[in-house]
């Protein structure tokens, strides 16, 4: 495994050169390129990015190049040590490269592009001879320059809400704030134009995603490749019993959109569902709660901190609140909340990334912190109305948002490139 730090790095200037042919029965080498290594995940994204992996491993020489966490950079490198060779056949995890100031990027590719890093993934391609190379996040996307012209690209859209300034995700540019900052969405704009054309094949979590970018692409070789979860894992255990009036929500809370969205439950909307039920409770679990986030501990609400397994939480609660306003992409916690059946209450903008969900049949939909806490407070209120919404939930998650399908989808693109189609 190359931990690499980042000055050490010299450019590549041999030429690049993959694999000869394959011997038969021998796997397709593919090299992964993510911004955060994803192990262990704690936010969606870095469960989407590693459950892929663990999808194609069995078909595809999978080798990760990706950048460590700061302050988890031991714990890291201790889990790529341990799935080198194993889930990976190589591992190039470099540390997060520093902020270098005034840039020309868009904010969030700026905080991980460095000449060093492109050197040293081009040394990767070269190293690994990638046949393949699937780029995953927007903020990678640069690297796409670093790569050999002839290697075919994939690349995948998480979330394409950084090029409207009414939808960005980022703390500086979210809600209102985004029509002040009109320069970073010219960037982001000229960015997709910049780099989006070089890729071969393209996926978007959701239908949406893909509209918003598809004006900068210069292939039809696309598809949607949801969010998804692997419903058994969730599945709730036979002697399980459920805490009454309990209310939980979800999140990676140093995602800005999930820190706004437990300030917003916490502070406006669980007050209203007390007054309607007394009895309620609100847990807000998840992983690295911020200062903010921490601070809303007290009479009623727990703030229990980052956990590894998280789906006990969703097996007590009674209803997932979902009041999420930024972002775009499909909210993988409601998938989970779904495949533990858990009703669901989401603001519009969480659930427009759930396509195929309708308001009524599969969860709640609210738009107002007093909407938003009536419907909460109504599922408390009716043990029916909250299985027969979970049981439709769950036969939606099972249909439609399997990580097989994704894998399967994902596959048919790698093969056609592979094939030189």
């Amino acid at each position: 495994m190359d931990i690499t730090p980042l000055k050490s790095v010299k450019p590549e200037t041999t030429p690049y050169r993959s694999h000869s042919p394959r011997k038969p029965g021998s796997r397709p080498g593919v090299l992964l390129i993510t911004p955060r290594f994803p192990f262990p995940s704690l936010s969606g994204g870095e469960k989407w990015a590693a459950r892929l992996a663990e999808g194609l491993a069995s078909n595809y020489d999978l080798s990760l190049f990706s950048f460590t966490s700061p302050g988890a950079e031991t714990h890291q490198t201790a889990l790529a040590m341990k799935l080198e060779g194993k889930l990976f056949k190589k591992i190039y995890l470099l540390p997060k490269p520093e902020n270098r100031g005034k840039t020309s990027l868009p904010s969030l590719p700026a905080m991980y592009w460095s000449p060093e890093a492109a050197a040293a993934l081009a040394k990767a391609a070269a190293e690994t001879g990638a046949e393949l190379a699937h780029i995953l996040f927007s903020e990678m996307a640069c690297y796409e320059a670093a790569l050999p012209p002839g290697l075919p690209l994939v690349y995948t859209e998480i979330d394409s809400s950084y090029l409207y300034p009414w939808k960005y995700y980022l703390r500086e540019t979210a809600g209102i704030k985004g029509f002040f900052k009109a320069g970073e969405f010219l960037r982001s704009r000229a960015y997709a134009r910049r780099h989006y054309g070089r890729f071969n094949a393209v996926t978007f979590i959701t239908a949406s995603d893909g509209r918003d970018i598809t004006r900068y692409l210069n292939t039809d070789l696309t598809a949607v490749t949801p969010n998804a979860v692997r419903a058994g894992e969730f599945s709730v255990p036979p002697d399980n019993s459920r805490k009454q009036g309990e209310i939980l929500f979800l999140g990676h809370y140093p995602h800005y959109p999930n820190e706004d969205a437990a300030l917003r439950l916490a502070r406006r909307i669980f007050p209203l569902v007390k007054a309607e039920y007394s009895r309620a409770s609100l847990t807000l679990a998840g992983s690295f709660p911020t200062p903010a986030v921490a601070a809303l501990a007290g009479h009623n609400v727990s703030v229990p901190g980052t956990a590894a397994d998280v789906r006990p939480f969703f097996w007590r609660a009674e209803v997932f609140a979902a009041p999420v306003r930024y972002g775009l992409g499909a909210k993988g916690k409601i998938l989970e909340a779904f495949a533990a059946g858990l009703p669901v209450v989401a603001s519009r903008e969480a659930a427009a990334g759930i396509e195929g969900a309708v308001d009524g049949v599969h969860l709640l939909i609210a738009g107002s912190d007093r909407d938003f806490a009536a419907k909460t407070a109504l599922l408390l209120n009716d043990p029916a109305r909250r299985g027969e919404l979970a049981a439709n939930a769950l036969d939606l998650a099972r249909k439609k948002f399997s990580f097989e399908g994704v894998t399967s989808t994902i596959t048919g693109l790698y093969r056609e490139l592979l094939n030189g189609n």
